[in-house]
C-alpha cells in the first residue's frame, strides 16, 4: 500500500522537539522525506537519526527562521539534498510571560520575530518552488501545502502574553492572504490553533497550582493534548486530502475555543 507521502519533501521548522518533532516522525513514518529545522543542533540530529533508524529519510538543518538569508539556505539545502520540496510546516515558535505594562520592546520583537516573521521568511523561500512545479504541470491538482502552527491565543487572545496572541492572530492573516495570492497556482495554505498541549512551552501552564485547574476547566475534554495527537492535524492539512481546503483554520483544542 502506497504510504500517504510517498515521493514528498517537507520541511518542518521547530522540529527538535514537541509537535515539530512528533509531525517529522508523523511524516517520514508515512514515506515523506523530511528537512528537520531547529536551532538546537542536538535535539534536530535526534529526530533524524530516529527517522533514519526507522528506515526513513531526513536531514537536518540548524539554524533561525528569523534570519531570511539563513531560511534561503535551508530550502536551497533541502532540495539539494532531498528534491524539490511540496510541503511547508511553519512550527518553530517561542513564548513569553509579561502583562501588558511591564513588558518590554525586546519582549515584544523577539517573540514577533521568531512567530511571525519566521513563518513569512519561511513563506517567502519556499514560494518559487511551488509556482515553478504549477507552471511545468499546470493541470496539477495541487503544487504545494502550507500549514502553518498557530494557537488560541491568536483567536481568543490571551493574559499575560500579548505578543503571543498578536503573532498568532498575524500568523492567521498570513494563512489567510496566501491562500488568496497562491491559490492561482494551485497551492493550498492553511492553519492549526492548538489549545493546550503536553509541551516544553507550556509547562508552567499546564503545572503552576495558579493556572492549570482554570484551563483545564475551559477544556471540554477536561485533558490536555499529546503532541502526537495533534500533529495528526497537522499530518492531514499535509496531505492531499485536504488538497480543496485554503484559508482554514482547524481548531485543535478539545473543545476549548468554545469552552467557558
Amino acid at each position: 500500500m502506497t504510504a500517504r507521502f510517498d515521493g514528498e519533501v517537507a520541511i518542518v521548522t521547530g522540529a527538535g522537539r514537541g509537535i515539530g518533532r512528533a509531525t517529522a516522525l508523523g511524516l517520514a513514518a508515512e514515506g515523506a522525506l523530511v528537512s528537520v529545522n531547529d536551532v538546537d543542533a542536538g535535539e534536530a540530529g535526534d529526530v533524524v537519526d530516529e527517522i533514519i533508524a526507522a528506515g526513513g529519510k531526513a536531514i537536518a538543518s540548524v539554524g533561525s527562521v528569523t534570519d531570511s538569508r539563513y531560511v534561503g539556505e535551508l530550502v536551497a539545502n533541502t532540495e539539494a539534498s532531498l528534491g524539490r520540496v511540496s510541503i511547508l510546516i511553519n512550527n518553530a515558535g517561542i513564548t513569553d510571560s509579561a502583562m501588558v505594562l511591564k513588558m518590554t520592546p525586546e519582549q515584544w520583537q523577539r517573540v514577533i520575530d521568531v512567530n511571525l516573521t519566521g513563518p513569512f521568511n519561511c513563506v517567502q523561500a519556499v514560494g518559487p518552488s511551488f509556482v515553478e512545479r504549477f507552471k511545468e504541470t499546470p493541470d496539477i491538482r495541487c503544487a504545494g501545502r502550507v500549514v502553518n502552527v498557530s494557537s488560541l491565543a491568536g483567536v481568543r487572545g490571551t493574559t499575560g502574553q500579548i505578543y503571543y496572541g498578536a503573532a498568532n492572530a498575524g500568523l492567521l492573516g498570513i494563512t489567510m492572504s496566501i491562500a488568496r495570492e497562491w491559490a492561482r497556482y494551485r497551492v493550498v495554505s492553511n492553519a492549526v490553533a492548538f489549545g493546550a498541549v503536553e509541551t516544553r512551552m507550556t509547562e508552567t501552564m499546564r503545572n503552576d497550582e495558579r493556572f492549570r485547574d482554570k484551563l483545564l476547566d475551559e477544556i471540554l475534554l477536561h485533558r490536555y493534548a499529546a503532541a502526537d495527537e495533534v500533529a495528526r492535524a497537522i499530518m492531514f492539512l499535509a496531505s492531499s486530502d485536504a488538497d480543496y481546503i485554503t484559508g482554514h483554520t482547524l481548531n485543535v483544542s478539545g473543545g476549548l475555543h468554545i469552552g467557558s
